[in-house]
């Protein structure tokens, strides 16, 4: 059977190869089903594999608890905190010109706010923190960008076990073919390709084949879409396709050099896509974990609870050993004796402790850092900050990969803004700011061919403790790095939030203007309650970057009368000179003015006029 689905030539054979090609695929790698059960079971004891069926998780009878969930779960503690750990940076990618003049600077600047509102709009923070933890777990996180009902851009998490490419194809980790198997919602497909004969003729799906995944009230599809790239940059053989099991819903060209997805990757395998996650690389020190809890659950069950040695024949009676205060125990004979049998060697204990340990500096994460703890004699800011860095240095590599997520993410974001701006006209999205919210539009099509650099910043790469951030800004300060306003500012304090907005209100406010003359040609003039100096300065530097990078005439003229006025405020704003025998801070003395030369209408204006001195 041929699998080159993409080179179908009708409906009927496309749909065939395609789906034949998926259910081939998700055949022959059943083991990743498998380990994907695993993995998900060793942090969270829920299966993936069989989810809907009654072997998710064994019961105990007696107490109806999970028996296997173990006690102390390495794996779920490190993830966990890695996860806290990385996801707490926000990662800001900006867009870089190079060389470019005002236009291409703008433009970029509008980019930067457009991407930050598109992240805002599919909460993307928060959608990429779960991409990190099944990327720890399964190996491989997955997002996916797509163009929603209403024309907006979307974002979804996918999880590993619904993609499928070909072992052969992607054994350097780059497969020119890609397969997606998703459960979907039968009305949900006719109202997103109101093809409603082929979906109502659609065969109803399920999660697995366990005897319970039948047992629901939705009425679900499964959906195979399908991507192959371009041989080349001039090929035609690229195609996106969607079908069900009754025909085809979606078969267009695809023109891309990449699939919709953005994959992080935790330790990439030698050869393979798919890389290897921290619970497959902790399972074995899970194990021995377990089984040692297990041993020690065990020992102290059996031995590890008071008994009471009564020799036989003595008189004593039963009733007597009980938990009331006072009570009198009568004996003849031999006189009982309570013991409590040493039931676990501490070598268990120190086993355990090392197995432990061993996990954590297998990952790196330090076992004060899950449990919220610093090293004792860490008191200082810059202690802690070192600390702090040395602890970051182990995973940097992970954080990297963590920040090249979010500038993938804004490439594909930007692309597909652009495909719904090109068949809608426009593509608008919500930017939060200081300020609020506002619109922002997608630049020109035209404009976004210029080429651009996408870097990526994080937001805040102070210590995030408050001793290690006020030592590291006292420093700056101290420096003449910032100045003591922006020390605060940067401070972030809860407490000074309110003072911080007061005392930047003055520079927020000339940046305001400044920004609309600018980019909006909007000319607003300055007044006495600005801070004059501040402006002044800020005004040259803005009129020397903009003049020199193609800034239109009448926005230049805008701020040489900005300057001007600024310039007249502050020399009306200068107390007059003293007068001569004046001391200064003296009010003057009112003195008469002069009287104007008597002129007459009689006279002519020649003879009105004074004489001029020889």
């Amino acid at each position: 059977m041929s699998f080159a689905w993409w080179k179908a030539k009708d409906q009927r054979e496309l749909c065939g190869m395609l789906l034949s090609t998926a259910a081939y695929l998700k055949e022959t790698q059943a083991y990743r089903y498998r380990s994907a059960a695993i993995y998900a079971r060793l942090y969270g004891n829920q299966s993936l594999f069989s989810f809907i069926g009654s072997n998710t998780t064994k019961m105990d009878q007696a107490t109806s608890l999970p028996s296997d969930r173990p006690t102390f779960n390495i794996i779920q503690s490190a993830t966990d905190t890695l996860v806290s750990r990385i996801s707490q940076s926000r990662p800001a990618p900006v867009f870089l010109t190079d060389n470019g003049d005002y236009k291409e600077r703008r433009l970029a600047k509008q980019l930067n706010n457009f991407i930050l509102g598109e992240f805002y709009q599919t909460k993307t923070y928060d959608k990429t923190a779960t991409m990190l933890r099944d990327a720890l777990v399964e190996g491989t996180g997955v997002l996916k960008v797509y163009r929603t009902q209403d024309d907006k851009v979307g974002l979804e998490r996918v999880l590993l076990t619904e993609l499928l490419t070909d072992s052969n194809e992607s054994i350097y980790g780059d497969p020119r073919q890609m397969y997606q198997l998703k459960l979907v919602d039968r009305a949900v497909l006719e109202e997103a390709f109101g093809k409603a004969s082929i979906i109502d003729a659609a065969e109803a799906a399920y999660p697995d084949n366990s005897s319970e995944s039948s047992k629901t009230v939705s009425d679900l599809v499964m959906v195979v879409e399908g991507w192959r790239l371009k041989s080349g940059k001039n090929a035609k053989d690229g195609r996106h396709t969607i079908a069900c099991s009754s025909g085809i819903l979606l078969d267009e060209q695809w023109d891309k050099d990449k699939f919709p997805f953005v994959f992080l990757h935790y330790s990439t395998r030698l050869l393979g896509f798919w890389a290897q996650g921290l619970a497959e690389q902790l399972m074995g020190t899970q194990m021995e974990v377990n089984s040692l809890l297990y041993t020690i659950s065990r020992a102290i069950k059996l031995v590890g609870v008071p008994r009471v040695f009564q020799e036989d024949g003595s008189k004593v009676v039963k009733s007597h050993h009980n938990n009331d205060v006072g009570v009198i125990i009568t004996y003849r004979g031999t006189k009982p004796s309570y013991e409590v049998a040493p039931c676990v060697p501490q070598e268990l204990y120190a086993q355990l402790q090392r197995l432990i340990n061993y996990g954590y500096q297998q990952c790196g994460v330090s076992a004060l850092d899950a449990s919220s703890e610093k090293p004792a004699g860490l008191n200082s800011g810059e202690a802690i900050r070192t600390y702090d860095d040395i602890s970051t240095d182990r995973f940097a590599s992970l954080s990297r990969k963590y920040d090249n997520v979010f500038v993938d993410l804004a490439y594909l974001m930007t692309d597909q803004a652009m495909d719904i701006a090109k068949d809608t006209g426009s593509y608008q999205t919500i930017y939060p700011n200081k300020h609020g919210t506002k619109e922002i539009d997608l630049p020109e099509m035209d404009l976004l061919k210029d080429p651009f650099v996408i870097q990526c910043f994080n937001m805040s790469s102070l210590p995030r403790d408050p001793a290690g951030r006020m030592q590291k800004v006292t420093e700056m300060i101290q420096g003449g790095m910032i100045t003591l306003k922006e020390g605060r500012r940067l401070l972030d304090y809860p407490d000074l939030e309110q003072v911080e907005k007061l005392a930047n209100a003055s520079e927020e406010r000339i940046f305001q203007y400044l920004d609309a003359m600018v980019e909006d040609g909007e000319y607003t003039p300055p007044d006495p309650f600005m801070d004059l100096n501040l402006a002044k300065e800020l005004c040259v530097q803005y009129y020397n970057l903009y003049s020199s990078a193609k800034l239109e005439e009448d926005r230049c003229e805008m701020l040489r009368t900005f300057y001007a006025q600024i310039l007249a405020l502050m020399q009306a704003a200068i107390p007059p000179a003293p007068m001569p025998g004046q001391m200064p801070g003296q009010q003057p003395q009112p003195q008469a003015g002069p009287q104007p030369t008597p002129t007459s209408p009689l006279v002519p204006n020649g003879a009105n006029q004074q004489p001029m001195a020889a």
